[in-house]
């Protein structure tokens, strides 16, 4: 709810200073405790320089978010994640533009990213404390007014009035009864009344409104007043058509009510979860995968004839079917494409047991995330027999797959993995994967990853049969 420009071009200046203390300090300390990894640095200046071009790009590209008053911890994480990964992008391109490869400081460059995201988190958040410090004793405040006594302004009253977003709520106007005491007690007059109220009292900054649709000629009014006057307005709709989250936003200019929030369909967090899976699977594929997969195909060939792979059509992002891979963790049989594991399937062989236990039957999935059929976490994807029945069984299934696959997710790290029995079962798989639909993060794909890793080497194994 607003941004204010003065906070950013400060943040923004604070960042530069303490960029250019930082890399010279950085700079000087692997000088002195690992100088190899400073081979190549031949003109310091013309290095701290490309960082600093470098910050300024991404930073115009992605703006600071520790400034708005009312912003998620995850998001501004997100933003300086967002905004250190695409440093190192510029920094790279800077660099092998202006210096043969053989001479580029890889092995500097990424240690210096990483100690500067770490950085740029505690100085954002020491800045964020810093505004939320300064805010809850009221200072850098924004007066504001609220018009409407409906549910919608209630909520809005209660948001509002947290100390350290920074809003000093100076009164209220409505018509008829209040049940509510705060605004209640802040009552300055009917609706009809803020226009005189507002020429006697010019130094309120915004105007939170919710009006009855028989009231449209008022909200005119009332926003004519303020763009006449330097005060933003603010148009309140009906927020509680929907139970759960919802969103916002803009059809050619229209403003429309999206059903529930979806952070994916954002552009830049697609880009940054899809820059990520490209990465990690590459990485994985040029450094675990050959290694794993010979052993894998010495055991399969030993233990049970037939291929090392095992591909199965299965419901993608938006329905749309892709072949999943995995390696072959069951005797060939006729039932591969109805049939779940279960805990003592005759189907499986005992390395087969062994992979599906440690997920080791997943790890060829990491190709469908690296051509993009799948992403590093997600929902699960089902057999589409499965897919079919359990959309007509339990009400929202579908809306799993408004969401690229995984081949980890939020609901296998919360105790729904593997064989689903019951419908229960599937009931709080499908919760759980609407519940990382609705409030993605990347710091929340990075805990996920982290937690299937400590799981596949824990005692937890919930129902992977």
């Amino acid at each position: 709810m607003g941004t204010d420009k003065n906070l950013q071009i400060g943040i923004f200046t604070v960042d530069i200073i303490l960029l250019t203390l930082f890399m010279i300090g950085f700079y000087k300390l692997i000088v002195l405790i690992a100088p190899q990894f400073s081979n190549g640095i031949d003109n310091v200046p013309w290095f701290l320089c490309t960082y600093l071009v470098s910050f300024c790009i991404s930073t115009f590209l992605f703006p600071s978010v520790t400034q708005m008053r009312i912003i998620k911890k995850e998001k501004i994480v997100t933003r300086i994640l967002t905004t250190c990964f695409t440093m190192m992008l510029f920094i790279t391109l800077i660099t092998q533009l202006s210096q043969p490869f053989s001479r580029f400081p890889r092995k500097f460059l990424i240690l210096s990213i990483i100690a500067y995201t770490a950085f740029l988190l505690i100085e954002r958040f020491c800045i964020r404390a810093y505004l939320m410090y300064i805010r809850s004793n009221k200072r850098n405040q924004k007066n504001v007014v609220l018009i409407g006594n409906e549910k919608t302004v209630e909520k809005l009253y209660e948001i509002l009035s947290t100390p350290f977003y920074g809003y000093n709520i100076i009164g209220t106007f409505y018509d008829g009864e209040c049940t509510f005491e705060q605004i209640k007690s802040k009552r300055l007059g009917g609706t009809a009344d803020i226009y005189g109220w507002l020429a006697k009292n010019p130094n309120v900054n915004e105007i939170y409104g919710y009006f009855p649709k028989e009231q449209h000629d008022t909200v005119n009014m009332i926003s004519k007043f303020c763009d006449n006057h330097l005060i933003r307005f603010f148009y309140i709709p009906a927020i509680n058509i929907f139970k759960g989250n919802m969103t916002f936003i803009s059809m050619d200019g229209i403003p429309v009510i999206a059903r529930r929030e979806e952070p994916l369909r954002n552009s830049t967090n697609k880009f940054v979860k899809r820059t990520f899976d490209i990465i990690f699977s590459g990485l994985v594929l040029l450094l675990i995968f050959p290694w794993v997969w010979l052993w894998v195909a010495i055991m399969i060939k030993i233990q049970s004839p037939g291929p090392i792979f095992f591909i199965q059509e299965r419901t993608g992002l938006d329905g749309k079917i892709f072949k999943c891979i995995k390696f072959r963790s069951m005797k060939v049989n006729d039932d591969a494409d109805t049939l779940q594991a279960t805990k003592d399937d005759p189907r499986k062989f005992p390395f087969g047991d062994f992979m599906r236990k440690t997920n080791i039957d997943e790890l060829p999935q990491f190709i469908n995330v690296f051509i993009g059929d799948m992403s590093v976490v997600g929902p699960r994807p089902h057999m589409l027999k499965h897919t079919n029945e359990y959309s007509r069984l339990i009400n929202r299934f579908m809306i799993r797959h408004f969401a690229k696959p995984g081949i980890t997710g939020l609901a296998q790290v919360t105790g729904f993995r593997g064989e689903t029995r019951y419908i229960d079962q599937m009931e709080g798989r499908v919760k759980k994967d609407i519940e990382y639909i609705e409030n993605w993060t990347f710091p929340l794909d990075l805990k996920i990853i982290l937690k299937t890793i400590t799981n596949m080497f824990g005692k937890e194994k919930g129902n992977a049969y």
